[in-house]
């Protein structure tokens, strides 16, 4: 797990919060998720699915470890439910959860960004862009075939993830895109609030565009 962190209540309004800080909160039929994708918060995640119907996730976060961002997003891809992005989902959250979504509504155009998967750690290797060892390579091995499962059974390509960080592009941080550009590489019905707030200063996500 070392080379992935490198990387990197049925009562409405019942509240979780878990020891790394994540809050996990049930509001009418939605599950708001704020914080860091790890085990507790997952766990917390999962419970209050479990415990009353659920029709949307609204989440903000910066991303997390792998195995649990894959169980979440599982999960939303098999209780179909939509999600809300108000403001950030990166890393993990942009990778795994976003693109397990039905459908999917973006407070701002760059609210979900990217910057690498695990078939993107293994390129880095191969490539001797990287350094790892035999452990962390393995371990990286292992969530790259789980990764690549999963988005082949959503019939998304995971190359979305990680293109922009190579030629021609080489974006240094996250990188957004647009909705048409997102079906590209299979993530459908994305759409952007008409209304979009205010930009806050995110000069750490650089917005592509593929036309």
């Amino acid at each position: 797990m070392i080379a992935v962190r490198r990387f990197c209540a049925v009562l409405l309004a019942a509240l979780v919060t878990t020891a790394a800080g994540a809050q996990v909160e049930r509001q009418g039929d939605s599950i708001v998720f704020r914080g860091r994708i790890d085990d507790g918060s997952v766990k917390a995640f999962l419970r209050l699915l479990r415990e009353a119907p659920v029709r949307r996730l609204v989440i903000t976060s910066g991303g997390g470890l792998v195995d649990p961002a894959l169980d979440m997003a599982e999960a939303v891809r098999d209780a179909g439910l939509d999600i809300e992005v108000p403001a950030s989902c990166m890393s993990s959250c942009a990778n795994y959860v976003f693109p397990a979504a039905r459908h999917k509504r973006l407070g701002r155009p760059d609210a979900v960004g990217w910057h690498g998967n695990m078939a993107h750690i293994l390129y880095l290797a191969r490539t001797g862009q990287g350094a790892w060892s035999a452990a962390e390579l393995a371990d990286a091995e292992r969530l790259a075939r789980r990764e690549q499962a999963f988005y082949a059974g959503l019939g998304v390509d995971g190359f979305v993830c990680w293109f922009g960080k190579i030629p021609p592009h080489d974006v240094p941080d996250f990188y957004a895109l647009r909705p048409a550009d997102l079906e590209r590489f299979g993530i459908r019905e994305v759409e952007v609030a008409a209304t979009v707030p205010p930009p806050l200063p995110r000069p750490d996500v650089q917005m592509l565009d593929l036309r």
